[in-house]
């Protein structure tokens, strides 16, 4: 039958129409079936740093790591203490920990004398004071959703850092059999980059395997939230909710995953290093603050242990 230009018009327009319902009702299952469920967070655990102006944080989370231990592996130029020149709760909700230089460029003690005494007899090239906590004996932590918001520690040589090691360590597993899950690294000679990473068998030394974010300001600037959600054969690391890097059983091969185990916590302030590099000379004090700590499972998932 022979249209005119208005029917085929018509006849166009309904076929149109007809082809774009058939194309939504085709997509709209798949899109529906895409949308990640709602996460539910249960909080399980938190330190909220609320002591009294210039109180150790609580000994029912925490105990210390004293000394240099030859560098702690990493040529680290920071003597750690359990002073609270180098860590305390600042009466206004935040934890300090603070890196103070023993002596000035010509020798001369700016901590006390025999303080600086006692140090240098066992660690004579160590150049600050600072502190390292940790939850080993008092708390463990198996999956779920882990946080701490922070304003890192500025100065070239800097390195605080908010990260876990595998519990089995304790019982004679050795690094980096057991897991490392460094949160957030920061170097203050790159002021804007935070580096997130797993270290484990076959990729111990070195970076491991991670990703980096670039803020477009210094970090030391502001407060930020560093975290994991971790579950089964995968934890993603992000930065105020920025996803910098997401690493699964598959990522780390061929090294093997060991992050399906409990772990604990340690937070510190390192200084130089492998990793930070040169201390700037002139910088005689910098510090860490840290606003809260909080433990949630997510969506059911997560375990605290107590010990």
């Amino acid at each position: 039958m022979h249209q005119t230009g208005k029917s085929r018009l018509r006849v166009s327009a309904l076929v149109a129409a007809s082809v774009l319902a058939t194309s939504i009702i085709a997509i709209a299952p798949a899109t529906i079936s895409q949308a990640a469920p709602p996460k539910v967070l249960k909080l399980l655990w938190a330190d909220e740093f609320n002591g009294k102006k210039g109180a150790l944080p609580s000994s029912k989370n925490w105990e210390y790591d004293i000394g240099n231990g030859y560098g702690w592996g990493n040529a680290e130029l920071e003597y750690y203490t359990n002073k609270a020149a180098n860590i305390s709760t600042d009466g206004k909700g935040k934890l300090v920990i603070a890196a103070n230089r023993i002596s000035d460029a010509q020798g001369n003690a700016i901590i006390s004398t025999a303080a600086v005494t006692q140090i240098l007899s066992s660690c004579w090239e160590c150049q600050f004071t600072s502190a390292k906590i940790k939850t080993t004996n008092k708390l463990g932590f198996q999956y779920g959703r882990l946080e701490a918001r922070m304003k890192v520690a500025p100065g070239e040589g800097t390195w605080p850092a908010f990260w876990l090691l595998g519990a089995d360590l304790l019982d004679g597993n050795p690094w980096p059999e057991c897991g490392e899950i460094d949160i957030v690294e920061t170097r203050g000679v790159e002021p804007g980059l935070t580096s997130a990473a797993l270290h484990g068998p076959g990729y111990g030394k070195g970076p491991g395997v991670g990703g980096t974010y670039q803020s477009p300001t210094p970090l030391s600037d502001a407060y930020h939230v560093y975290a994991i959600d971790w579950k089964k054969n995968q934890i993603d690391f992000y930065i105020d909710d920025h996803l910098i890097t997401s690493e699964t059983s598959t990522s780390v091969k061929p090294g093997r995953w060991v992050f399906n185990q409990e772990f604990f916590l340690i937070l510190n302030l390192a200084m130089g290093g492998e990793f930070a590099g040169p201390i700037d000379p002139a910088l005689n004090k910098t510090e860490l603050l840290v606003d809260y700590i909080r433990y949630y499972s997510v969506n059911g998932v997560g375990k605290l242990t107590k010990h």
